[in-house]
C-alpha cells in the first residue's frame, strides 16, 4: 500500500488509514458521521463500512462495540489497520463478508444503532462507472442494492433503535418505499446542497424501526458553499 495516508474526520482525534488510490473516504463520509446519533453503548453496526471511516471514527462518539461490515477484502484491509493504530481491538470489530450473511456474525435484534453509507447508483448507471473495480463495487450496486441493505438493517436492529444513512435525492421515494417495507420509519431527513441554488445533491436520513407510524421532521436544508468558500455550518461540521 505505497498510497497509505492519514486522515481525520472533524476533528475527531481517530486517524483514518486510507489507499487514495484505491478508495477514500469523502464529504458524504464526514456529513453521515456528524449527523448519526449512535446509541452511547450496546452495540452499533457500520453497514458497506468501506475502510471503516465512519465506523472507527464513531469511536469518538460512543462507548458502544461498533462492527464493521464490509464485502472487500482491500477495504477490510484497510479497516484493520485503522483499528490496529488506533488501539481499537476491543471496540470495534470487523466482518469481512457479504452482509446477506450478516447473521453468521450477529443475532437478530440485538443492534442499537446502524450508520450507512450504501452504493447509491443503479448498475444500468453506466454513466458514472468507474474503472477502478473497488470504487465501482462501493459505488454502484454490483454486489448488493438497497433493498438488501434495508433488509439486514430491519433483521439486526432491536424495535425502536435508530438506521442513519446518506443517500442520493434522485432515489428518495425508492428509498421510503424499501424502508416501509422493512418496518423503517423516516424520522428525520436532512437534505444537503452545495450552494444555496442549486439542487439538493445529497440526503442524511434518520430512520426508526418500529410497527407504528412515526412523525416526519425535515430539517433545514445543509448548504455547503457560499461565495467559493465554505459556509459557516458547514466549515464547523468539516473542521469539528
Amino acid at each position: 500500500m505505497s498510497n497509505l495516508s492519514q486522515d481525520i474526520i472533524s476533528n475527531s482525534g481517530v486517524r483514518i488509514f486510507q489507499d487514495k488510490q484505491l478508495y477514500s473516504f469523502n464529504l458524504d463520509t464526514i456529513l453521515l458521521y456528524n449527523f448519526a446519533k449512535p446509541a452511547k453503548k450496546g452495540a452499533v453496526v457500520d453497514l458497506c463500512s468501506g475502510n471503516g471511516a465512519i465506523g472507527i471514527t464513531l469511536t469518538h462518539k460512543t462507548k458502544a462495540t461498533i462492527y464493521l461490515v464490509e464485502l472487500q477484502k482491500e477495504l477490510s484491509d484497510l479497516a484493520q489497520i485503522s483499528i490496529n493504530e488506533n488501539n481499537l481491538n476491543a471496540q470495534v470489530k470487523l466482518i469481512n463478508d457479504d452482509l446477506k450473511n450478516v447473521q453468521n456474525y450477529i443475532s437478530h435484534d440485538t443492534i442499537d444503532s446502524i450508520v450507512c453509507n450504501p452504493p447509491y447508483f443503479a448498475v444500468e448507471d453506466n454513466s458514472k462507472m468507474k474503472d477502478n473495480p473497488v470504487l465501482a463495487i462501493a459505488r454502484h450496486e454490483i454486489k448488493t442494492d438497497l433493498s438488501k441493505v434495508l433488509y439486514a438493517s430491519k433483521v439486526l436492529l432491536k424495535e425502536n433503535s435508530h438506521l442513519f444513512m446518506v443517500y442520493r435525492p434522485e432515489r428518495l421515494s425508492e428509498l421510503f418505499k424499501n424502508m416501509l417495507d422493512n418496518r423503517l420509519q423516516p424520522k428525520r431527513v436532512r437534505f444537503v446542497r452545495s450552494t444555496k441554488n442549486k439542487d439538493a445533491n445529497l440526503v442524511l436520513i434518520d430512520a426508526i424501526k418500529t410497527v407504528k407510524s412515526a412523525s416526519l421532521k425535515v430539517e433545514p436544508d445543509l448548504v455547503i458553499y457560499q461565495d467559493g468558500e465554505f459556509t459557516k455550518e458547514a466549515k464547523s461540521i468539516i473542521e469539528g
